[in-house]
């Protein structure tokens, strides 16, 4: 999967960007916890959300494939953060 996969938005907090997939992904969280623990401290681990601090960046993962990352304003930085996510994940989506 790559980044091109998703389209991105800035989200109402205006310090956060989401991504959403394109087409329909399921993402196992559980992989994606050890894939993620990688590239970034993994924070939270729960089966409707996963955490992961890829610095400066906080990013939200969700089981439907959606990415949110905070605490980055420059959309380019945010798609950057994003982007090193999306390649961590190989065993975890469906």
């Amino acid at each position: 999967m790559e980044l091109s996969d998703f389209t991105g938005k800035p989200c109402r907090s205006k310090m956060a960007y989401e991504f959403l997939p394109k087409k329909k992904v399921l993402i196992n969280l559980e992989k994606a916890s050890n894939e993620l623990s990688l590239i970034g401290n993994i924070e939270v681990t729960t089966k409707v959300l996963l955490m992961v601090r890829i610095e400066p960046c906080t990013v939200s993962l969700f089981p439907s494939g959606k990415i949110l990352v905070r605490g980055e304003r420059e959309e380019n930085k945010a798609k950057r953060t994003a982007e090193k996510l999306v390649k961590a994940l190989k065993e975890s989506i469906k």
